[in-house]
């Protein structure tokens, strides 16, 4: 029995890539989304002009602060691209309006509340309150790729404040409008094409790194002096492959885990056989990877102030010494903040109150359960109970690289875990769900035109034997 369910589930699988990929409209969304992607990638590979930079920059980035940024960025920093703050300043903008519009800023919260109409007036909020925060962090990664001397040149320059200001100002709004094509290009790929745009063109950057990572792994394993055998530190680089393929799993295995709530229509009877039910499915990681994205994105802003701050004042070095997230205070509020963040952002995905109302005004109900505000608590409770699993699990997952590093030394841009994983994981699944999804609304989209013109071939052919029959009167 179990070799027939694989199997049945191995066919499934690929009648439905096969139905997916032979749909000439998903077909076309799904390359018009690899093109932009690709374009994104070519983009953030191309250097900006006046800078030269060094060989180390890419490893560089494996150090907290860039290392965030590179990441939330697509990659674009390894190489100091026009696109290389990415859509950071832009999640962090999203943060900070979504905060202020629960319940903080009444004018917010109306806009939050207005429907479509509302969502495009914060989005255009957004997208203004981006602007400053691309500034800064396009200055700071600069500032620090200096002082790092991660750039050998700065339009001829050997040092950041040695460059005249009109052309810092350029490299600002180079990097500036950087990001706002890097949105442009997001957005186009979720109206136009498949899954959201935001969130592959982070996954983008961390699939672009997978072979470096397991590269510079490989180096430090084998080249590691601790271990006299060779054979030994071809064993370590073996084990960690394990490890990390074990990680992929659970991750995997987390966000495909669902707790389901029965659902019954009034009228149709009460069911005994549970199995048989409809269900409200809540996934275990029901915020996704949006907590980590935005925990990470807040602990960027502490290193940006620092880089305007005199090098060695009270100010950074209290800012480095307990807001870095490689520092055990930091570590500590990077967690808090996920943990945070995830179950505020399940509620938003998951709205007991709209779901209560939608279940009342349709004649469902949970069973066992009265409808209305009784509905909305369970739904709140039972939600609430997942979180306390889904959550901690999501904070350990991202915490896990910088624990390695401060207890073995390597670097957390290529330990196991990760904010990296998550993303990959959450991203991969998401834009499968995406794919299936948009196959399902073209078909039906498709039946329903096949449809419509079938009555109306029948209608007009009615007409004409109508006019026939007059014609013969």
């Amino acid at each position: 029995m179990n070799n027939l369910s694989t199997y049945q589930n191995k066919k499934s699988f690929w009648n439905e890539l096969k139905q997916i990929f032979t749909n000439k409209q998903v077909l076309v969304s799904f390359v018009a989304t690899l093109v932009l992607l690709i374009l994104f990638r070519i983009g953030s590979a191309i250097t900006m002009p006046g800078l030269t930079i060094t060989d180390s920059l890419s490893d560089s980035t494996q150090s907290s602060f860039l290392g965030v940024l590179n990441l939330l960025g697509g990659g674009g920093i390894s190489r100091l691209s026009f696109m290389a703050i990415g859509v950071s300043p832009y999640i962090t903008a999203q943060i900070i309006v979504q905060l202020l519009s629960s319940d903080l800023i009444k004018p917010l919260t109306r806009l939050s509340k207005a429907g479509e109409r509302g969502k495009r007036k914060l989005e255009i909020i957004t997208r203004l309150i981006t602007i400053p925060f691309a500034i800064m962090q396009a200055y700071a990664v600069l500032s620090l790729a200096g002082t790092q001397g991660l750039v050998s040149s700065f339009f001829g320059q050997s040092a950041l404040s040695s460059v005249p200001a009109g052309q810092i100002i350029l490299l600002l709004l180079g990097m500036t409008a950087g990001t706002y094509l890097t949105i442009f290009i997001s957005d186009i790929i979720s109206k136009r094409g498949v899954g959201n745009g935001v969130t592959l063109i982070i996954l983008s950057g961390i699939v672009a790194s997978i072979y470096p990572n397991f590269t510079s792994v490989f180096q430090v394993l084998t080249g590691s002096s601790q271990i006299s055998n060779q054979l030994l530190r071809y064993f370590s680089f073996a084990v960690y492959l394990v490890f990390f393929f074990l990680i992929l799993l659970a991750t995997t295995f987390v966000n495909g885990s669902v707790r389901k709530i029965p659902i019954q229509q009034i009228g149709q009877g009460l069911s005994k056989e549970v199995d048989e039910m409809p269900y409200l499915p809540i996934k275990l990681n029901a915020a996704g990877v949006i907590p980590v994205i935005f925990a990470s994105s807040i602990m960027t802003i502490a290193p940006t102030i620092s880089q305007f701050l005199p090098s060695g004042s009270a100010g950074s070095e209290f800012i480095n010494e307990y807001l870095s997230i490689e520092r055990p205070v930091g570590l500590v509020i990077y967690t808090v903040l996920i943990v945070l963040f995830g179950f505020f952002y399940s509620h938003i995905q998951v709205n007991s109150e709209k779901l209560a109302e939608n279940f009342q005004k349709s004649g469902k109900f949970i069973p066992g359960v009265k409808m209305g505000e009784e509905t909305q608590k369970y739904i709140s409770k039972t939600l609430n109970r997942v979180n306390c699993i889904g959550v901690p699990f999501l904070a350990c997952l991202a915490i896990v690289p910088y624990l390695i590093t401060m207890t073995t030394g390597i670097p957390n841009g290529i330990a196991i875990g990760g904010t990296g994983v998550i993303i990959m994981v959450t991203g991969s699944l998401d834009f499968w769900s995406s794919l299936k999804s948009a196959q399902t609304n073209y078909t039906y989209s498709n039946l329903t035109k096949g449809l419509k013109k079938s009555n109306e071939g029948q209608l007009l052919g009615s007409k004409a034997e109508t006019d026939d029959v007059k014609r013969l009167w």
